[in-house]
């Protein structure tokens, strides 16, 4: 049997969004349920990196017997505008879409051209849906058999619908095949973080133990987090062919003892790579002679969320972190040459004040490469819940960490001048953090990505045309923001305490 799954592309080129510029990761989540049905043909196309044709010409040519996709919030429309593409070439072919935004936000998919809806983890789910279509004559096939899957939403022939609940989750994260990598060797080499290039992208673990209110990840897992055994994750790093790997580990920083056993089989078994992931700053901050152990055997760089100058702010969203931890964090990854990547928000109640020290602390807390975001009440957050009736929008293509959807204390001219400032602090920040002392405690991989750099340099310099001018934000949400944003009301309800 057939089945073609589909990575969406960016809905509009050159629109402001980070992806393709800054970061760009493997489609793990349809290698991985690939993984689960060897049996079958299976193709992955990734349409970030192919010409809009193909998609209709592999549909066309190739006749798929299923096609699936995933979505992110950004990706919402992307993901639907596949399977309607799907319903008009391949009729029959049963169409399915997973990932994180339809688990949150299944309504949104509540139409003809998307048979079956996947809630939660789709791996154990996906391979009992393959086993019913492929045992199933063609002539036979309805969504009928697709009545009583546990996680699945699903549109029966009369019109109902089967709402499954979540699917269930693998007992073993090591019982689950490896990711089918090979499925997208045909896009080798065009996978990175900055020059961070050629990259693999793998996970060593699911889920988040912390219940943050502007994230959905907890509550995704239902605030649990399993973990890849060390022996395993060394094995797949092994068997990636490329020096650099992001793993992408919602929070790879959470039990110290894990993270010592990895380090010991990785200086066993001699693996050299470079890797980078995400981690919360206080655990930094609380294990410094563990970061100094994970950067010798190959961490070279840690996304993590500072989130704010404001401490009743940083209590406010829940985070149970302290500027303190944030400040050790940033010592803690320069003195080990591993590159800090910090996220920071600002908030749609800022005033100009705000913003400046907001960009004063980014600076002085020396984080290598700094990125400021608008604090956004994500679908299926309890933000989201709890602020829903303050949304300007509910046109998803916003909710991407850039734009205000909620009320602006500052006219939105004056809040997205003000926003853009940060393009001062990015460049002090790098130049402080990458000083010739701490770039030769890594020589190795400043000197593997060196062929990298200009082609990041021109990336980056022709995305902060768009992205440092406040006209590209007024732009993107012209039609789409109501009008009553215009103005600049004062918001009722800040989305953190000040």
């Amino acid at each position: 049997m057939r089945i073609l799954l589909v990575q969406p592309a960016p809905f509009e080129e050159r629109r402001l969004g980070l992806e393709n510029t800054v970061w760009r990761s493997e489609p793990v989540s349809l290698t991985s349920i690939a993984a689960m049905v060897p049996e079958h043909e299976v193709r992955i196309l990734d349409m970030r990196l192919e010409k809009p044709n193909v998609l209709p010409e592999v549909m066309s040519t190739w006749r798929p017997d299923i096609v699936g996709t995933t979505a992110m919030t950004t990706d919402a429309y992307q993901a639907q505008a596949v399977l309607r593409l799907a319903r008009q070439i391949v009729p029959d072919a049963l169409t399915i879409i997973g990932g994180h935004h339809c688990t949150m936000n299944a309504e949104s998919y509540y139409v003809d051209w998307v048979d079956g809806i996947v809630k939660g983890e789709g791996e154990l789910l996906f391979k009992e849906i393959v086993d019913r279509w492929s045992a199933t004559p063609r002539a036979e096939r309805t969504t009928a058999l697709l009545d009583g899957l546990q996680g699945l939403d699903a549109r029966l022939p009369d019109g109902t619908r089967w709402r499954g609940g979540k699917a269930k989750n693998a007992p073993s994260l090591d019982a689950l095949p490896a990711p089918a990598r090979h499925l997208i060797e045909q896009y080798h080499g065009q996978y990175f973080f900055l020059a961070a290039k050629p990259m693999a992208s793998l996970f060593t673990s699911r889920g988040c133990s912390f219940d943050c209110n502007f994230c959905a990840i907890w509550e995704f897992y239902d605030r649990r987090t399993r973990f890849l055994s060390a022996d395993v994750i060394a094995d797949r790093m092994a068997a990636c062919t490329e020096p650099f790997i992001f793993l992408l580990d919602d929070n790879f920083m959470t039990r110290v003892d894990r993270l010592e056993r990895l380090a010991t089989v990785l200086e066993e078994r001699k693996i050299k790579k470079f890797w980078m992931t995400q981690g919360r700053s206080d655990f930094i901050a609380a294990n410094p002679e563990l970061i100094a152990r994970l950067a010798k055997v190959g961490l070279m760089g840690v996304l993590s969320g500072y989130e704010t100058n404001d401490p009743d702010a940083l209590a406010g969203l829940r985070k149970r972190s302290t500027l303190d931890s944030n400040t050790r964090a940033a010592k803690i990854l320069k003195e080990n040459g591993v590159i800090s990547t910090g996220i920071f928000m600002v908030r749609p109640d800022f005033e100009e004040k705000d913003f400046a020290d907001l960009y004063d602390y980014i600076e002085a807390l020396g984080v290598a490469i700094p990125l400021v975001t608008i604090l956004t009440p994500l679908p299926g957050t309890e933000m989201w819940k709890k602020h829903r009736q303050d949304l300007l929008t509910e046109d998803f293509r916003l909710f991407d960490l850039l734009h205000a959807v909620t009320p602006t204390r500052l006219p939105r001219e004056e809040f997205y001048k003000n926003y853009v400032a940060w393009k001062r602090v990015g460049r002090t920040s790098m130049r402080n953090f990458f000083d010739r002392k701490t770039m030769l405690k890594r020589w190795p991989f400043y000197l593997r990505a060196l062929p990298n750099f200009p082609g990041m340099v021109v990336n980056r310099v022709r995305y902060q045309r768009i992205q440092f001018d406040y006209r590209s934000y007024l732009r993107d949400e012209a039609g789409i923001i109501s009008e009553r944003a215009q103005g600049g009301p004062p918001p009722e309800v800040s989305l953190a305490s000040k």
